[in-house]
């Protein structure tokens, strides 16, 4: 998954961006070699979940061609199908964002008796309760992460609190990342909110608060993955708010001592779920979704891009990720009794538009 989400309707710039990105992507030569007499099945996906190679071969198969159409933001994924450029069977949503899915109309209740590899989702996570919506069940999960708090550890050894990005011996060694959608239930969680998406009059004053005094600490907001990475390369901030664990291991690629760790207030975790569309509502497009939570497929996904599925470890090491794999991502950690308790899964929040503004003015340091 891409952090670069917001739940807001996006800008006809955006739009036309994502149609020529989806245009280029279908007409790639090569990806798929041979016409197919069934409708083929098309999927709004993210970097590194579906392979074209993969693809291919489950294509070559079946008998219906897989179309994996790779987007950039969840603004994107919602305003493809809107566009008429891409009329998606499969799109991969993450669960505060199923709500708005399904009430534009562009997901559908999930027979899950047609994917009996559910099975193989982690038994530590109880996705069912983050993805009905109105009483059914509208997602399933493909991928989870974590958002946890990362730090030099030549500098200060395993914080466990939120409260340490304020500490004044951190001024302007800070960062965080530019996505309100994953950000604000930090700040949420550290001024001590009890439901960290449904926020008080009273609790939005302190996060305010909070952020006012959060923006003394933050010399650079780091614009996507690779920015965070540099910024902690270059010694520009020592400790801050983890866009993904991948940036802490590809810090220790490059000889510096980082580390994360998931804090006493808990630490906010996305799952990004298969959605399908009343066009998708096929048999064969079931058959993709289960196949694609087979260990065989899973361990794959989990190999070529430490990401973390939704296996647990044993169902991984038998399906042959490696050790050297499975330590880049949180699958050994997640075997922890009380890991998953650490964990805040995102849900829709109160009111976006409220916390959008109020992230836009302490961006622009104006709050």
């Amino acid at each position: 998954m891409t952090f670069r989400k917001n739940d807001r309707a996006p800008s006809r710039r955006s739009v036309m961006k994502g149609m020529g990105l989806a245009a280029a992507t279908l007409a790639a030569p090569g990806v798929l070699r041979r016409a197919y007499a069934q409708e083929p099945i098309v999927l709004l996906t993210w970097e590194t979940y579906h392979d074209p190679a993969w693809c291919q071969e489950w294509s070559e198969a079946n008998g219906v061609e897989v179309k994996p159409v790779v987007i950039g933001s969840v603004d994107e994924l919602f305003s493809q199908p809107f566009s008429g450029a891409i009329q998606p069977d499969v799109m991969y949503i993450e669960t505060g964002s199923l709500p708005r899915f399904h009430e534009a109309g562009l997901i559908t209740t999930l027979d899950t008796s047609k994917v009996p590899n559910t099975s193989n989702i982690t038994s530590k996570l109880d996705w069912k309760k983050f993805t009905t919506v109105d009483g059914s069940i509208v997602g399933i999960p493909y991928n989870w992460g974590t958002q946890p708090l990362m730090f030099d550890a030549d500098v200060t050894k395993s914080p466990d609190s939120w409260a340490v990005l304020w500490d004044e011996k951190y001024a302007g060694k800070v960062n965080v990342f530019d996505d309100c959608t994953i950000v604000f239930p930090m700040i949420a969680l550290y001024i001590g909110a009890k439901d960290p998406f449904n926020l008080t009059d009273a609790e939005f004053d302190k996060c305010a608060d909070a952020l006012r005094a959060l923006r003394k600490q933050v010399r650079t907001i780091a614009r996507g993955f690779d920015d965070a990475v540099n910024i902690y390369a270059a010694g520009d901030a020592v400790i801050g708010y983890c866009q993904n664990i991948a940036v802490v291991t590809s810090l220790q690629d490059k000889g510096k001592n980082f580390d994360y760790s998931l804090p006493k207030e808990g630490t906010p975790t996305w799952i990004d779920c298969t959605g399908v569309s009343k066009k998708g509502d096929r048999d064969i497009v079931y058959k993709f979704i289960n196949d694609n939570l087979s260990v065989k497929w899973q361990s794959r996904f989990i190999e070529a891009s430490t990401n973390n599925g939704v296996l647990d470890l044993a169902e991984a090491k038998e399906g042959g990720v490696s050790e050297k794999t499975l330590k880049r991502t949180n699958i050994p950690d997640s075997q922890a009794g009380d890991f998953w308790e650490k964990l805040v899964i995102l849900q829709k929040p109160e009111d976006f538009d409220r916390r959008l503004q109020m992230w836009n003015d302490f961006k622009a340091g104006t709050l």
